[in-house]
């Protein structure tokens, strides 16, 4: 059972379904924010009352379901581990050929970024380290490491270099760091108050530390849903500990609109660790187009996490 704080106190799910849970609530969130992006609340009031539909369109007429840069960098990520061979340069691959291909939306940091790694061909060395490209471009593709690397060192080696390609300030590697060490706190059975104990006992920007100190009865309309890579890390820090369910907390951070499919993506990532595929609305789950290859991806990482024989 869960021993306090997050999605009401529920049986925790297995392992496979934890994993399956976060990345299809990842790329839920990001659906279901896509509608939404940059309205003020106000706006979204007057359009639709309260949005909690899948149903495509917004800024750049996404289908039902269509996943934006989030899920699509975050399944780039997820590719350069599914062979059991990762290493940074096949994340980097996956990163180039996303932008060869035309997407619609895309991040100033990370386009520019990823322009200097198709002319430079380093990953180390492309990413902005200014404080405008402090941006959560790298946080909405972080989750696949925490999901499948047990090893802490290498988790955090791993979070800290995929962020680096496109966002190498400190608040934006510190901030992958600790969303991936509360994703991998969360699989391994720990409470949210834990899983962010965890985190915030590692050595990391203060802005981030800050960040994991979002007091839980603090207003969703109080929170920000900017591009700000703090920002969406608070976000998802106050999802996980709050007693309501996946829908009523997705929907809450979405109608706050802004960077709404990101703020989406990123707390439903978390949150769907936390609480599994099942408390995805079934709805949703049908809807969204990475679904399928999402939950096969699951299943490989969870063979990844704990192969045949291990202990």
């Amino acid at each position: 059972m869960n021993e306090g704080g997050g999605a009401g106190a529920v049986e925790r799910p297995s392992a496979g379904e934890a994993i399956a849970g976060g990345l299809i609530g990842l790329a839920a969130g990001d659906a279901l924010g896509a509608t939404v992006e940059f309205l003020s609340p106000e706006q979204i009031r007057l359009r639709y009352g309260v949005h909690r539909e899948i149903a495509g369109g917004g800024p750049f007429g996404w289908r039902p379901g269509q996943g934006t840069d989030d899920t699509d960098l975050t399944w780039a990520v997820t590719t350069a581990y599914l062979d059991g061979e990762y290493s940074l340069q096949k994340a980097a691959d996956g990163f180039l050929d996303w932008l060869d291909s035309d997407p619609p939306d895309i991040g100033n940091a990370t386009r520019q970024a990823l322009h200097r790694l198709a002319e430079s061909g380093d990953p180390t060395s492309s990413g902005g380290t200014h404080e405008y490209s402090c941006g959560n471009g790298s946080l909405m593709r972080a989750l696949p490491t925490g999901l499948v690397r047990t090893d802490a060192e290498q988790r955090r080696r791993e979070a800290a270099e995929i962020s680096a390609v496109t966002h190498a300030h400190p608040r934006c590697i510190d901030s992958c760091i600790a969303y991936t060490e509360m994703a991998a706190a969360l699989l391994d059975g720990r409470t949210p108050d834990g899983a962010i104990a965890q985190a915030a006992s590692l050595d990391l920007h203060p802005d981030v530390h800050d960040a994991l100190a979002v007091p839980p009865e603090k207003p969703v309309e109080e929170l920000r849903t900017s591009g700000y890579v703090i920002h969406s890390l608070i976000c998802a820090v106050w999802a996980i500990q709050q007693p309501a369910d996946f829908e009523t907390l997705i929907v809450s951070l979405v109608n706050q609109g802004d960077d709404a499919d990101t703020t989406g993506a990123i707390a439903g990532g978390l949150l769907g660790v936390l609480t599994g595929a099942d408390a995805i609305p079934a709805r949703w789950r049908e809807t969204i187009e990475y679904g399928p290859r999402m939950e096969q991806a699951a299943r490989r990482l969870a063979e990844l996490r704990n192969p045949p024989g291990a202990e």
